[in-house]
């Protein structure tokens, strides 16, 4: 009863940020985010890259995986089942050394990005999890009662210290279905070209001009806040492949946990080690974490 009684109060809660706010989140996590930005990020600072993520929300990242991919692409693997089971988004998967030396490359090439988007979060952040993944070709892409990869346009119901870093598995363009994003200054202006009322509800005719598409060569990487900006994937002609690195914001005293995961467990799911830092369930529990991360500031 209480379960029920929760999901009906959080849907209740977005229709009710989607109509007054243009956003699709919990209303206590879009003032979580209001105020995180007035008070906690440093935009006194001269980087384009993070400038243009607070701005947008989304950035191409001015940094290459190219050699890393190019190394492993022939060293993943999918279980044959999800294809028999005629599932349209699979793993790609690697053995546990692979994985270890390919997240270590990651970890070393990332490090100097990391220190910069700590400056802007003010606050350490901590790589929890790791996906590869395809997405293959599907019918129901103006279908918006059926959904098969997260192909409808959503924000990812997260605090703003959430964030993503796509990086591309081989060359896309625009039939290999990239991830179409929202930039926040075009929000208000899609929310009202597409009708937009919930990811399941809205005119899919809308104005393609303030979408912007991530199409780039293997290698590419992109950083965006997907709990601020609308976002979807896009249907591929053939397939995409493509890895997603989770990225969060944590005080370091309480981060260790998810700074200590064995390189290989980055890939395996790791939602109850970050999700109380990212997705609290209650009012006082978002507001306290709020003042966390303003005590930390103010004392770091």
């Amino acid at each position: 009863m209480n379960l029920k009684l929760y999901k009906y109060i959080n849907l209740n809660s977005k229709k009710f940020s989607v109509k007054f706010f243009k956003q699709r989140l919990p209303f206590i996590y879009i003032l979580f985010n209001y105020f995180y930005r007035k008070f906690i990020v440093n935009i006194n600072i001269e980087d384009k890259e993070i400038l243009q993520f607070h701005k947008s929300g989304f950035v191409k990242i001015d940094m290459s995986f190219k050699n890393e991919i190019e190394e492993y692409k022939n060293k993943f693997f999918i279980n044959d089942q999800y294809i028999k089971d005629g599932i349209k988004k699979v793993p790609l998967e690697l053995n546990e050394i692979d994985k270890i030396n390919l997240i270590l490359k990651i970890k070393e090439k990332l490090l100097p990005f990391v220190k910069k988007l700590e400056n802007y979060f003010n606050c350490e952040i901590s790589i929890p999890d790791v996906t590869i993944w395809r997405n293959y070709n599907h019918n129901d892409a103006l279908n918006l009662d059926k959904e098969h990869f997260s192909n409808h346009f959503h924000q990812d119901s997260y605090l703003m210290t959430y964030s993503k870093i796509f990086v591309n598995l081989m060359d896309i363009n625009e039939e290999d279905g990239p991830l179409e994003v929202v930039p926040r200054e075009n929000r208000n202006s899609f929310i009202k070209s597409f009708n937009y009322k919930d990811r399941h509800n809205y005119n899919v005719l809308g104005d393609k001009s303030l979408i912007k598409k991530n199409v780039g060569k293997i290698g590419d990487c992109c950083l965006f806040s997907s709990p601020q900006i609308f976002h979807r994937a896009g249907v591929p002609k053939n397939f995409r492949d493509n890895m997603q690195i989770i990225l969060v914001a944590i005080p370091k005293r309480y981060s260790e946990k998810i700074s200590n995961i064995d390189n290989a467990k980055l890939f395996d799911d790791n939602y109850d080690l970050f999700q109380k830092f990212t997705k609290p369930y209650s009012i006082i529990k978002v507001v306290k974490l709020f003042f966390v991360h303003l005590k930390y500031k103010l004392n770091g």
